[in-house]
């Protein structure tokens, strides 16, 4: 997986994660991500925030898992929110 890597935290124990979401590949993807604001009175878009996927708490994986524990159904297509990244 070219863009595999450890996430920011390290370690996850500030919530330690319930014995289902622990997860022993714990890690995450070297994405950077930009949000930018654009409308007509700017030339170019103006960037509001700069990071990267990394440093989630929560692996994607997690993020899954939780999402359908209680028996909430995924398909291919689905679109997934990751929230804040900070």
């Amino acid at each position: 997986e070219p863009f595999r890597c450890p996430t920011s935290y390290k370690v996850q124990d500030n919530p330690k994660p319930l014995p289902y979401l622990q997860d022993p590949a714990y890690g995450s993807y070297d994405i950077n991500l930009t949000a930018c604001i654009k409308h007509d009175g700017l030339k170019e878009p103006f960037p509001l925030s700069n990071t990267n996927f990394r440093y989630l708490y929560w692996d994607i994986k997690q993020q899954l898992v939780h999402h359908t524990v209680t028996g909430c159904n995924t398909r291919p297509g689905d679109l997934l929110a990751s929230g804040t990244i900070s």
